[in-house]
Formats: structure tokens, C-alpha cells, sequence
């Protein structure tokens, strides 16, 4: 992962901005977006129920939850970006540290501070670029110093967990390589443009990892023929996500500067069932 993350560095130093963006989008509508198309069949595996009447209620409750998040971004756009940053900054959390951390309650907090601090050490890097889009979401004129202070607060919330369950003999984690791991992105966050720099980490710290821990919970081991038969499962979820993404593009297309701000909605969308999903699992 270090070695891609590099690699995936030394390529911006040969393309430009625009031909950064094309590669960002076909790595998050590949890796990103199969990475939680096979929701379904999760829910299916954790519940133990594979009828066709649970299939079907499973996803109409799927497709609920992902109207009720248009809806809710169309109507309160500032309420539910801040909802967006913490349910998915919980999920990064706890898909790089669930294996590591046992059940406690304090795992949440833990979780969601240390996707806090990945999201805000982004923001705080790229300011001048991520500022724009939350005002053109939310009407909002954030401040660099802002960033930099939630970035300070979720991280000392996040050590100060790390220090009291070390303390209580319940972790037992490398926080040096951790920390040089964050020193990383850092790296990456500074140099590279605001899209690259979050497909680099979206699809290669997060995407990739879950979609392994996935195909190794479905299928009991990462081989060929699991990875294939993951991929299968997935393909027509990601036909739909890929139409609905197209969707809108259309309705929104009358917006200036539009396409950041509507894969956000997109990526809202489909993300907030999948932390649901992923939590379960996750629990089971």
C-alpha cells in the first residue's frame, strides 16, 4: 500500500491536473464505487436469510435510505454534508481499525475521530479548493483555521482513546507505524491535487482493503474465483450506481462548476446504507 501510495505520487509529477482528475474518476467508479456494491449479499450473509421476500425488503429499505439522503442534501444541504463528514469518517475509522480494537462502546468515538482526522488533514491541506465546494453546497464561507482546529481536536480525541485502552492492557497497536501512516498522507494531501489526493487514499487505504475483508467474509478466503465471484454479484449494483450517477449529472447539469459537488451527493447517497452495512457486519 505504501509502495502504491508512492507510486500513485511520482504520476502526478508527469500529468496534469485534468488528466489527474480523468484517472481519480476511474479509480473511484471502479474500486470506490464496487467496493460496497455487494451490500446486498452482505446483508443476506450476516441476517442468515436468503429468502427472496427478505432479498426484497432488504432492498427496499437499501433504496429508501439512499432517496431519503437525496432528499435530505436537496432540502438541508448543510445539515447533511456534516452528517456525509461523520458517517463516513466513522466508516474509514472502523474499516482500518475493526480488526484491530475489540467491542467497546468507545470504539465509535475512536473510529470516527481518526476518519476525522483523515478528512480534516485533507481539508486543511487542500483549503483552497475544498472551501469553494463546501460554499457552493452549503453557502457557507469556511475559514483555513477551522479546518486545522478540528483536525487538532479529532486527533487528540483519538490518542486520548489509543492512551486509556493502552493503559488497560485492551490494544495492542504499532502507533509508530500508525503515525508514519498519517505522516504519508500528509505527503500526499500537500502534493497532489484535491481529487487525486483523495482517490489515492479512498481507493487504495480504504476501497481495496474493505473489498478484500468482503470477498474474505462471503466467500472464506481471497483467490481468483472468490475475487471473480465477488465481482459478478456486484456488477449489476454498479450498472445501477453508474446509471444513477448519470441521473444526476442530468438534473444538476444547470449548476456551475457541478461535477465535485454532485459526486459528493453521489457519493452521500450510496454511502450512508453501506456504514449501516458495514457496521453490521462488522458487529456480527
Amino acid at each position: 500500500m505504501i509502495v502504491a501510495t508512492f507510486f500513485s505520487l511520482w504520476i502526478s509529477v508527469y500529468f496534469d491536473v485534468k488528466a489527474e482528475a480523468v484517472l481519480s474518476y476511474f479509480l473511484i467508479f471502479t474500486f470506490g464505487i464496487l467496493h460496497g456494491s455487494n451490500d446486498l449479499k452482505l446483508i443476506q450473509q450476516t441476517s442468515g436469510n436468503s429468502r427472496k421476500g427478505f432479498f426484497l425488503r432488504a432492498l427496499g429499505s437499501y433504496i429508501s435510505v439512499i432517496l431519503f439522503t437525496v432528499l435530505f442534501f436537496s432540502f438541508f444541504p448543510t445539515l447533511a454534508l456534516g452528517f456525509f463528514i461523520l458517517a463516513s469518517s466513522y466508516h474509514f475509522g472502523e474499516q482500518h481499525w475493526a480488526s484491530q480494537t475489540g467491542k467497546s462502546t468507545l470504539s465509535y468515538p475512536f473510529f470516527g475521530s481518526y476518519g476525522m482526522v483523515i478528512f480534516f488533514l485533507l481539508f486543511y491541506c487542500q483549503a483552497e479548493e475544498v472551501s469553494p465546494i463546501i460554499y457552493q453546497i452549503t453557502g457557507l464561507e469556511i475559514p483555513t483555521e477551522f479546518y486545522l482546529y478540528t483536525l487538532t481536536a479529532s486527533f487528540a480525541v483519538f490518542m486520548a482513546i489509543y492512551f486509556w485502552w493502552l493503559a488497560r492492557g485492551e490494544i495492542k497497536v504499532n502507533m509508530v507505524k500508525e503515525l508514519f501512516y498519517l505522516a504519508v498522507f500528509f505527503i500526499v494531501f500537500k502534493t497532489a491535487s484535491l481529487i487525486w489526493a483523495f482517490s489515492i487514499y479512498f481507493v487504495i487505504w480504504h476501497s481495496i482493503p474493505s473489498l478484500m475483508d468482503q470477498t474474505r467474509f462471503l466467500y472464506g478466503k481471497i483467490s481468483k474465483s472468490s475475487l471473480l465471484a465477488y465481482f459478478k454479484t456486484s456488477l449489476l449494483y454498479w450498472i445501477v450506481s453508474m446509471v444513477g450517477l448519470a441521473g444526476m449529472y442530468y438534473l444538476f447539469q444547470d449548476r456551475q462548476g457541478l461535477f465535485l459537488s454532485i459526486m459528493i451527493y453521489f457519493l452521500a447517497a450510496i454511502t450512508f446504507p453501506h456504514v449501516i452495512v458495514m457496521n453490521r457486519l462488522n458487529r456480527s
